[in-house]
């Protein structure tokens, strides 16, 4: 179906053309009010085109509105506010046909897009050394959120985890292990400040069968035991990731494979190549200068140790060149700000340019009580994810880690969290699906009739609501703002509600044709709203 704001752009494109025929192809921005005493829709492309045409945007804007009166008989009225924005007010009787147009489109909210292109979505990836954290949380449920979003604007979605499965910490995992097991054993054995803490170390050392107890060298019998140290942890994270978040990745993609498949030799020949590499003080650096960075990097170290931003390189190698990506998106902790100069050159420097989208996500505050629930990893005293989603459920968690900007810090209200009432938003947003499911249970085999009356408030604000969604998921897609998405549910919700309390549906045993049919169309954008988002859609509670 052709959407308002398609409509609107349609319109003001043979306005412009009628007005100022000798203005070229010009974008044109249409996007919903922000209040509804402004108006349905607003457009600021008489600001755009004025200062080309040598006029003031108020001149501009009259001319255009001038023309709509003939072209746009689906306006009830534009005005022209503030320095020149033209608000567009929409006729009752055509938004009310479109109820009839989200029915019919099967594929309703999706798009083209992303033109079948292939994206890479990197989240979670938490390094196998730990259970995963609060902050995990934010980067998995968004992350398959973004992943979601991006199939519906027509991209071919790949999602991807990557572990760290190499370097100096699997080795600080190992010992660990070992020496916790030792301790198991009644050997005496010490626990240097360096190793992890926490009780899952003593729960791996439990499932660590050895044949010998005697105290050895410690690296030697180290380097024996962390690949099957390592599997357990891995095994462990998927088990979380599977069973207890539901997600699927196509793939879990070990940095130890760059070096099995050569990469980083492949990855140093193209750069060496491009006069990109210089050795120094027995390093190799790369020159990330000559693509913005602050500072060039280190690749190999002068005692010949590769770095973890060698690996960085070899995997975008790998995602550009061998499978074929045309875009990544990777999904980062807070204090990891400081890589994306420094991948966004590496990027730049495989040729590549601008295919990377990184988003930084920001610390997870646990409020319990009103006070913060004070956690140290490095201590081993910490909530993890798992913990969080077993006590508050996985709805909750995935709603509630969902509605911050990834930009900015959240705070997990452990108390609202459980609320089982209005008060907590997942509870009110799943109560109207279930009140929908409810009353189109009781409708069954009552008469259907026709109405002439004019339509309420209350209808047409649901099916303003109604039409946002489309250009909600496009510009969730394009922007990656997944947080929009909770709070759209709620406003569709919000909406819902009010239209069950002022608009009777059943009428003397009759149900009203149209509003069976605004239900219908309510009842499958919610639902695809919550799918989504990848919250539940109970039709009782």
């Amino acid at each position: 179906m052709i959407l308002p704001e398609q409509h609107l752009r349609r319109l003001l494109e043979k306005a412009i053309a009628k007005a100022y025929p000798s203005i070229g192809p010009v974008e044109i921005p249409v996007e919903p009010t922000s209040e509804a005493t402004f108006g349905d829709f607003t457009s600021t492309v008489a600001l755009k085109i004025a200062k080309q045409l040598g006029q003031q945007p108020r001149d501009v804007a009259t001319h255009l509105v001038a023309q709509l009166g003939i072209l746009a008989p689906i306006l009830e009225k534009a005005d022209i506010a503030g320095p020149g924005f033209i608000n567009f007010t929409l006729k009752p009787a055509w938004i009310m046909k479109q109820v009839a147009g989200i029915l019919a489109d099967q594929h309703y909210g999706e798009n083209q897009s992303g033109k079948a292109q292939r994206v890479v979505v990197e989240f979670i990836s938490a390094n196998p050394t730990g259970p995963m954290t609060l902050g995990n949380g934010r980067g998995a449920f968004g992350g398959d959120t973004l992943a979601n979003v991006l199939t519906l604007n027509g991209w071919k979605v790949w999602r991807e985890f990557y572990l760290n499965d190499i370097g100096n910490q699997v080795n600080i995992l190992a010992e660990s292990v070992l020496r916790r097991y030792w301790q198991q054993q009644g050997i005496k054995t010490e626990y240097p400040d360096y190793c992890y803490q926490g009780e899952y170390v003593t729960e791996l050392a439990k499932h660590l069968k050895l044949h010998m107890y005697k105290v050895q060298n410690v690296a030697v019998l180290r380097d024996r035991i962390k690949g099957r140290v390592l599997g357990m942890m891995i095994t462990a994270m998927q088990r979380v990731v599977q069973k207890k978040l539901r997600i699927t990745f196509n793939t879990w993609f070990r940095e130890s494979s760059l070096y099995e498949k050569k990469l980083d030799v492949k990855t140093l020949d193209v750069l060496h190549n491009h006069d990109l590499l210089q050795v120094k003080d027995g390093a190799t650096w790369f020159r990330t200068t000559a693509f913005g960075d602050d500072k060039d990097r280190v690749l190999i170290k002068s005692d010949g140790e590769k770095t973890y931003f060698l690996s960085d390189i070899a995997l975008r190698w790998n995602r550009f060149v061998q499978r074929k990506f045309s875009r990544e998106i990777l999904f980062l902790g807070a204090d990891h700000h400081g890589y994306i100069r420094r991948l966004n050159a590496a990027v730049a420097a495989l040729g590549f340019a601008n295919k990377l989208d990184v988003q930084i996500v920001q610390l997870v505050r646990l409020i319990k009580g009103g006070q913060e629930v004070k956690m140290s990893k490095r201590a081993g005293t910490y909530v993890t994810l798992e913990e969080v989603v077993d006590e508050v459920g996985l709805d909750v968690a995935r709603f509630f880690f969902l509605m911050h900007s990834n930009s900015t810090h959240m705070d997990f209200d452990l108390d609202l969290a459980k609320e089982r009432s209005e008060k907590n938003p997942v509870y009110y947003v799943q109560y109207a699906f279930t009140r929908l499911s409810s009353i189109q249970k009781k409708l069954k085999g009552l008469p259907i009739v026709k109405s002439s009356e004019a339509p309420h408030t209350s209808e047409l604000n649901l099916v303003k609501a109604l039409l946002k969604f489309p250009g909600l998921i496009e510009q969730v897609g394009r922007n990656i703002e997944t947080h929009k998405l909770p709070f759209y549910a709620q406003e569709l919700a919000t909406r819902f509600h009010e239209f069950y309390t002022n608009c009777r549906v059943i009428d003397d045993g009759k149900v009203w044709q149209h509003r069976l049919a605004l239900l219908q169309a309510t009842n499958t954008v919610l639902k695809k709203t919550l799918q989504t988002i990848g919250v539940s859609q109970p039709e009782t509670m």
